[in-house]
């Protein structure tokens, strides 16, 4: 989808401006990833959010931050004047016998394309190897179905009933992208929740990789490192592979926080003028305060501050701009948190607390080659001697690598921090928060090591991708042979989890919503809402077949069931069967004692005439289907 919408900008609207993927993802993730968000917060506080209304209103803003509110008059002609001469080329271009690949093509020169192309490839490397690496833990995830899941994937269907608050004041932020992107792509909320940690970790490492690109002068070797250490390091990182699949709002809010540091730093990114970056700003601090406290308050102003100090000269009236709009999106927050605790009755005090703070987040890193104290030394003396080449590369050689050096301040920041024992700081999210930014040190030093051989360097330019390709091989090559050990020691959990949430999605695939019900166990109720009626075991066994005897004898006397509504029985009801008892790892009950009582009841209905048949089988579970009234429930059966 990202890929197609840069196209269509390359193709149509900014084919004389020199964007690359990297910049393109990064920029419009800054711009326009925080204006979801508060879309999103704002529609639901007036009840109308929907997929519809975010799209319609984001393509709005996009239409005027293209031509700019005094062009707006004038869009009409423009585009009319546009479409005209395109056609117009069309026609020529059609008459002249151009070959298809001229239509298809981009308008830029050969050299930008191999260019570009060159990108797209470091892209879905960078892609796919932090999705597959990511993807591998899920026989080890203890997260789905949990307890936390759950409690997630309700406060995610709860959106739809135009709630943002609910159970008391929190950063729901990362939940409500969640439940927009489940829409967006047409997945069930529980997919959508499965896979945001995965999606996460790939936004974490393209960022990483365009962060390093425009704080050094290495523009492929050293960022490529950065994204590659992120995604496939873990016995260097801090990080909780148990976990690793759990999404966190940390590390969503963390990647609005990279663009808005470098920008930040480097202010002539974004090509605009000061009050367009200062309503951005403004922007992009507010969704990451709707997100995430801790990296707002804990993470951005220490750097904010950092940056202030090492930046140089000629960007120190656009720091302070930067800085002007974090407190007025602080005062926002401030409104917008302390109205609600006003409203529900809490203490905004114990809530800012416990929004600094993590239950879910914590720090147990047996992995790691060495001691999580001794690798943050490692790290340490690393950045110094960085921070030392960086200055000299500043006085003697005049180079600019101010930004570089704010990250590695900003890094051993982090480090000190992490060690503090105080009760409004929590070095769960600190320690965490290091898992990204030690890729941002680790790609400076490359690049620090690139720039004091740059007389070899140069020199090979050629060989550039041939490196690159080395480097991506070598550095898979070390993460499977070198943590194979590790990887090994993991225990793997019970399937049931991932084998229903496949099951629910299937289902909600292939029914009309609420003409149907599920016969299943309360764990999994939380899934049903908002798509159909829900039937727990206990309630099937001792009363459906006196509903199923007095619904079927009355099945034509309406007026009979609008009487007794309580009798009325859904289209379809599907019976969940596991076929695997309970154990020390499994997250739902699974009591395969009252499987035969079940079967029991369905072969009686068999009996009675109801049809019932196998809807899906698989190892673990075996999920029945009764068709109270055939070829009603089925999206297909309707349509057809």
């Amino acid at each position: 989808m990202i890929l197609f919408l840069f196209y269509m900008n390359r193709k149509f609207i900014s084919y004389s401006k020199s964007v690359n993927y990297f910049d393109f993802i990064a920029k419009q993730w800054f711009k326009y990833g925080s204006l979801i968000v508060l879309l999103i917060f704002g529609l639901i506080q007036l009840g109308i959010y929907n997929l519809l209304n975010v799209v319609a209103i984001l393509v709005g803003v996009i239409f005027i931050d293209y031509f700019g509110i005094k062009k707006i008059p004038q869009s009409i002609n423009i585009i009319s004047q546009k479409v005209k001469r395109n056609i117009f080329e069309l026609i020529r271009n059609i008459e002249l016998k151009k070959p298809i690949s001229f239509f298809v093509s981009t308008r830029s020169n050969p050299e930008e394309r191999n260019k570009r192309l060159w990108y797209l490839f470091l892209l879905s490397t960078l892609g796919v190897v932090a999705f597959y690496s990511r993807y591998i833990f899920y026989q080890f995830d203890m997260f789905s179905l949990s307890g936390s899941w759950i409690s997630d994937l309700e406060r995610i269907i709860d959106f739809d009933s135009q709630h943002w608050f609910t159970n008391g004041i929190a950063p729901v932020g990362e939940l409500a992208i969640i439940n927009f992107y489940g829409k967006f792509v047409s997945v069930s909320p529980e997919v959508a929740l499965q896979s945001m940690g995965i999606l996460e970790a790939v936004l974490l490492s393209i960022l990483l990789f365009w962060v390093i690109n425009k704080i050094s002068y290495s523009k492929i070797i050293a960022p490529l490192a950065a994204g590659l250490f992120y995604s496939v390091s873990y016995t260097i990182m801090p990080v909780n592979i148990t976990y690793i699949l759990q999404h966190q709002a940390l590390f969503l809010a963390i990647s609005f926080a990279l663009p808005a540091m470098v920008i930040y730093l480097k202010p002539g990114i974004m090509h605009s003028n000061n009050t367009n970056c200062f309503i951005n700003y403004i922007l992009v601090f507010t969704a990451i305060g709707l997100i995430d406290i801790f990296t707002l308050i804990v993470l951005m102003l220490p750097f904010l501050l950092i940056g202030l100090i090492t930046s140089s000269v000629k960007s120190k009236m656009m720091n302070l701009t930067v800085i002007g709009a974090y407190a007025i999106a602080l005062i926002v927050l401030f409104i917008i948190y302390g109205t609600a605790s006003n409203h529900f009755g809490d203490d905004f005090e114990l809530f800012l607390h416990s929004s600094l703070m993590s239950v879910s987040a914590y720090t147990y890193f047996s992995h790691l080659i060495v001691s999580y104290e001794q690798l943050m030394i490692y790290y340490q003396y690393l950045s110094y001697i960085a921070m030392i080449c960086c200055l000299l590369f500043m006085i003697f050689k005049n180079e600019k690598w101010n930004a570089a050096l704010c990250f590695l301040l900003y890094f051993n920041f982090l480090v000190v921090l992490s060690e503090i024992n105080h009760n409004w700081i929590d070095t769960d999210l600190v320690k965490l928060s290091l898992g990204v930014f030690i890729p941002v040190l680790l790609g400076i030093s490359v690049a620090v090591v690139i720039r004091v051989a740059y007389f070899i360097y140069a020199k090979i330019e050629v060989v550039k991708p041939v490196f690159a390709v080395f480097l991506i091989a070598g550095v898979l090559y070390s993460a499977i042979h070198y943590q194979g050990k590790e990887y090994k020691k993991l225990h793997k959990t019970d399937n049931i989890p991932r084998d229903i949430i496949n099951v629910y999605e299937k289902i909600t695939a292939s029914y009309y919503p609420f003409s149907y019900a599920v016969v299943n166990d309360y764990t999994t109720q939380s899934i049903s809402i908002n798509k159909h009626f829900f039937i727990h075991y206990t309630d099937f066994t001792e009363n459906y077949l006196k509903r199923d005897s007095i619904y079927s004898k009355n099945k034509k006397n309406k007026k009979f069931l609008k009487k007794n509504p309580e009798y009325v029985l859904p289209k379809s009801v599907l019976v969940f069967i596991y076929k695997k008892g309970d154990d020390k790892n499994n997250r739902i009950i699974v009591n395969c004692e009252i499987t035969p009582l079940i079967l029991s009841k369905l072969e009686t209905l068999k009996k009675r005439g109801r049809k019932i048949s196998v809807f899906y089988e698989s190892d673990l579970i075996k999920v029945f289907e009764i068709e109270n009234n055939p070829g009603q429930s089925k999206t297909d059966d309707l349509i057809f």
